[in-house]
């Protein structure tokens, strides 16, 4: 009656790892001050799957296998966990290697960059002269 609860785990959420087959990454809780990741970066869970399905067809999955398992042995701390930027570097890097620039670019969009409206300021001042010098 008791135990079917006992493997549940009510405590504050201080341990996060991310699980593939039998490979288990132990992962750091993202940091609640760091400002949020840039527009257009996708859950670690869908980047991971994403690559795991775009090398499955390329079979390259033993390659990503290492890499991970490589990752897992050289942690950033004696606990053992990794950063999340540090895996999903790991998973762009293996990707790369087996991948399309086009494939990669849907795993991993180009982050956007925030200078386009400056970029186009200078377009609108040179267009107000001549539509002022017709009028």
């Amino acid at each position: 009656p008791g135990g079917e609860n006992a493997m549940l785990n009510r405590g504050p959420a201080k341990w996060r790892e991310w699980r593939w087959g039998n490979l288990v990454l132990p992962l750091y809780l993202p940091d609640p001050k760091a400002p949020p990741p840039p527009e257009g970066t996708k859950p670690l869970a869908e980047v991971a799957h994403m690559t795991i399905s775009a090398l499955k067809t390329k079979n390259a999955l033993p390659t990503l296998q290492e890499a991970i398992e490589k990752l897992g042995k050289e942690p950033e701390s004696p606990n053992g966990r990794v950063q999340e930027d540090r895996f999903r570097q790991v998973l762009k890097e293996t990707a790369a290697a087996s991948l399309t620039p086009d494939e990669l670019e849907d795993i991993f969009p180009s982050p956007v960059v925030e200078s386009k409206p400056g970029s186009r300021k200078p377009s609108k001042g040179s267009r107000k002269p001549s539509k002022e010098a017709p009028a």
